[in-house]
């Protein structure tokens, strides 16, 4: 079968290494990844309010120099519990204000005699399970609707997203952050429910007739509106130019289009199912299965990318309890994908139990409407482990190499911004920002500071430098304690293999680990230590030169400690990049962990801080040829 015949198809040799977080894919140069919400049970105000710990599902949007990201809140479990929708906005997409309720509980009405397994609810303790595939509608007008749905599932396996529910419900979110009233944009018909019985009323009885427009202009879309079949299936309105095709439905186009000649637009679901339409999504060809689109019960997000290509993100794996890595293929046109790249590639461990609760990150949605930002990144949006609520950053130019040595100083960076080329890792407890840091010692006024404090995450910041044989890397890093945290750096190839380690331990040293073991290297206090590595692949040997910058000649410094012959601990033919970790690198969840079944736990203290942050700087680095 050709692509045309197949619509899209994935043609590049590289293939996840499932057993591996990140499947020992390169990673997309420059990403950042940034939490918007960590689940707290036990300390509800450091999280949306409430101390629910299933949260999921999340939708984005950019409007109005702003970014709004909204997600589905449980309990504790899928489909079951008081549901709401919480959001939460930011300037910059690195920072992200205190989630507030965009759509709060429905209480169910248990005196309709045709409603679903009434036996299973307890009277003052039913609600609606709230569940979207789409979440903001950006009207012509400049107006902002908020969108959720309100359905029915009185257990876990009882799907809400088969029009089994009470409706569709939107709001105006105005340019001031404030939020209009709550209206049901479509209602669904087979549980008995209808304009006389439901909370709120229908868009029609608003007296904002710019509401009610918007809200029209809504309806008639039919791109958008796709997206809204699953759970309004039993609407016997001419809504959705498409019926029965899939789950999670999403698109983008080839083309622009003209007045005359609509564009031609891919049309995407869960499960790897693929259409086409030529009339800009008003009628679609078959839709059929793309045997080379792994996946499983993971969204797929595609779009056209800020250099005018194009980018798929998904969970490559067949396997819908352990959804990872994230995944980034490309195209030159949309139709034939290459070069899978790792997007996103940690799993941090799920604190908290409860059912349906898969492993990794995963139900990716990128802006909604088309929208973009102004830097042009391919922002995403998505949850880890359906607990916490991420945002991820990638440049516009997708890739996973470079061919320029770092020369990072970081002199000519706002600070609190994007560090290009870098690659960060970012939990709220544990963040990864760019800082204004003049410290004496050092020739740097900015510098990368990792701030750890998360019981069960760590701060990541990776650099990725030319593929070499023979690699000399220079750095100066000041950690702000010693005698508590743990900061390890590896020296890694393009698997993400590490071959040599640096750490800066607790008990005050410098430890190397390296095929023979670890050796004590140095001692190390306040301010700011200088490291230089020479790594040779075709010997497997390292030298490391440890002491204080020369940044004062006339100055009398400490003797430099140097290590020679040290030999690598993994094997490796290149290298290419090294990470920055205020932790050891973690193996677990574990492929073959049964999440089915695990037995109901929580991970202890997973709601509480360490009683103590560490922080480190990376001041500068730079990694250069070594001359044979």
């Amino acid at each position: 079968m050709s692509i045309a015949e197949e619509y899209i198809r994935y043609t590049g040799s590289e293939e996840p290494y499932s057993e591996r977080h990140d499947g020992m894919l390169r990673p997309v140069v420059g990403a950042h990844h940034i939490q918007v919400m960590r689940a707290n049970r036990e300390h509800p105000e450091q999280a949306e309010g409430f101390g629910h710990t299933y949260n999921h599902a999340p939708n984005m949007i950019y409007w109005n120099s702003r970014f709004y990201c909204h997600w589905v809140s449980n309990p504790a479990s899928e489909h079951i519990g008081i549901s709401r929708t919480c959001m939460s906005v930011s300037e910059d997409g690195l920072t992200w204000g205190a989630p507030v309720e965009l759509f709060p509980p429905y209480p169910l009405d248990l005196r309709l005699e045709n409603g679903p397994q009434q036996d299973l609810y307890e009277a003052g303790k039913a609600y609606a399970c709230m569940h979207q595939r789409a979440g903001f509608y950006a009207a012509s007008s400049g107006r902002l609707l908020a969108l959720g749905y309100y359905g029915i599932s009185p257990e876990v396996a009882v799907l809400p997203c088969a029009g089994r529910g009470i409706g569709r419900v939107v709001r105006e979110i105005y340019a001031d952050g404030q939020f209009g009233p709550i209206h049901f944009l479509l209602m669904n018909n087979t549980l008995g429910y209808d304009v006389g019985n439901a909370l709120y009323p229908m868009y029609t009885a608003s007296s904002d007739r710019g509401f009610a427009a918007a809200c029209e202009e809504l309806l008639a879309d039919k791109l958008v509106m796709l997206q809204f079949w699953e759970e309004n299936r039993d609407c016997e309105e001419d809504l959705f130019a498409l019926r029965g095709a899939g789950e999670a439905f999403n698109y983008y186009r080839l083309d622009s289009g003209t007045a005359e000649v609509p564009p031609t637009v891919v049309g995407l679901w869960k499960h790897g199912k693929v259409s086409k339409s030529a009339d800009g999504g008003r009628t679609w060809l078959p839709v059929k299965k793309c045997p080379s689109l792994v996946m499983s019960g993971g969204k797929i997000w595609g779009q056209r990318t800020g250099d005018g290509r194009f980018a798929l993100v998904y969970n490559p794996s067949s396997d819908s309890c352990h959804r990872w890595p994230l995944a980034a293929v490309t195209s030159d046109d949309g139709a034939e994908f290459r070069h899978m790249l790792c997007a996103v590639g940690e799993v941090p461990p799920q604190r908290y139990w409860g059912f349906w609760r898969d492993y990794g990150p995963q139900y990716v949605r990128g802006l909604e409407c088309e929208t973009a930002a102004p830097d042009g990144g391919m922002w995403l949006c998505y949850s880890m482990n359906k607990e916490d609520i991420w945002v991820s950053r990638l440049p516009s130019e997708i890739g996973g190499t470079v061919t320029e040595h770092a020369r990072d100083d970081f002199e000519g960076l706002e600070p609190r911004g994007i560090i290009p080329n870098w690659n960060i890792y970012s939990p709220k407890w544990a963040q990864v920002s760019l800082e204004s840091h003049p410290t004496e010692g050092s020739p740097c006024k900015k510098a990368i500071r990792l701030r750890h404090s998360d019981p069960y995450d760590y701060a990541k910041a990776v650099r990725v430098f030319p593929q070499r044989e023979r690699v000399r890397i220079t750095l100066c890093l000041e950690a702000r304690q010693n005698y508590f945290g743990r900061l390890e750096i590896d020296v890694a190839d393009w698997r993400g293999l590490a071959v040599f380690r640096v750490i800066f331990d607790s008990d005050r040293t410098i430890k190397l680990k390296h095929g023979n073991g670890f050796t004590p290297a140095a001692f190390y206090g306040y301010g700011v230590t200088e490291i230089e590595m020479t790594l040779d692949c075709r010997e497997k040997t390292i030298e490391v030169v440890i002491g204080q910058p020369d940044t004062k000649p006339e100055a009398s410094l400490p003797p430099k400690a140097c290590y020679q012959g040290l030999r690598f601990f993994g094997h490796a033919n290149t290298i290419e990049r090294i990470e920055f970790r205020t932790g050891s690198i973690r193996r677990t969840p574990a492929w073959d962990d049964d999440v089915e079944f695990n037995a109901p736990r929580d991970l202890p203290g997973g709601g509480e801080r360490l009683a103590q942050e560490a922080v480190y700087y990376i001041h500068s680095l730079f990694t250069g040829e070594v001359e044979e």
